[in-house]
């Protein structure tokens, strides 16, 4: 859920300013998201109003950061995001540098100290060793999966993810946190296997339990990975 409303504000916020998808294509260049860690103070309630804030921050090397918050009526943080965009040539698939395009976005003031805009670049995602795989699906793309870009939505990854966890796990707990790497586009038919990894099986069972998640693309080519925290659902009531 609110992996869809941070991809919603990214998109209406570079739309506002004249950076939408469609005005990029017609540059012959798009966004593509490589990096996306969010961290849950709380789970909205079912028609709970949320207000979104977000807004640019300065390039680091080819990324162009974003920070998304979300927060309920009464002003209390619900979620806060952090995520990393390239910009790509179309035709050769390239990056491009995104100074010029930060420009456009116009960043906060420097000194303007609750909208910072120096983001550091995060260590790779990396599987922990002795990790075992508690979750296996199988997931074929489909026409409704993809975005404008004729790639899979970014935000269909993390349902593939979750789709790979026992359902009664999913009744019992919901995420903490969870920090995504974008690493592959992948297309309509490709075959494609979501995997869970973790300790054990005991993992389910857990407090906060810990799990890295992959999407492999044919025998061994990983398109996506995540580390996500999660708590039981109590521990998130207001």
């Amino acid at each position: 859920f609110y992996f869809s409303i941070i991809q919603e504000a990214a998109g209406l916020h570079a739309a506002m300013r004249g950076l939408s998808i469609t005005a990029m294509q017609e540059e012959g260049k798009t966004w593509v998201i490589t990096r996306n860690k969010v961290e849950v103070q709380r789970w909205a309630r079912w028609g709970e109003v949320i207000n979104v804030k977000t807004w640019a921050a300065k390039p680091v090397r080819l990324h162009m950061p974003r920070i998304i918050e979300g927060y309920d009526r009464d002003g209390v943080l619900l979620f806060r995001s952090t995520t990393l965009w390239a910009i790509l040539d179309v035709e050769s698939g390239r990056p491009q540098r995104p100074e010029g395009y930060s420009a456009r976005m116009i960043l906060p003031a420097d000194d303007d100290e609750r909208h910072p805009t120096a983001v550091a670049i995060p260590k790779p995602i990396r599987k922990d060793e002795g990790l075992v795989v508690v979750g296996r699906s199988t997931v074929v793309p489909t026409y409704d999966d993809t975005d404008r870009n004729r790639h899979v939505n970014n935000i269909v990854y993390l349902n593939w993810a979750l789709g790979s966890l026992p359902a009664l796990f999913r009744d019992q707990y919901n995420t903490r946190s969870i920090d995504a790497s974008y690493l592959r586009q992948t297309f309509l038919d490709d075959e494609l296997t979501a995997l869970t990894w973790a300790a054990g099986e005991a993992v389910f069972t857990q407090d906060e339990p810990t799990l890295f998640h992959q999407i492999i693309r044919g025998d061994d080519e990983v398109v996506w990975q995540a580390h996500s925290l999660w708590q039981k659902r109590e521990a998130f009531r207001a």
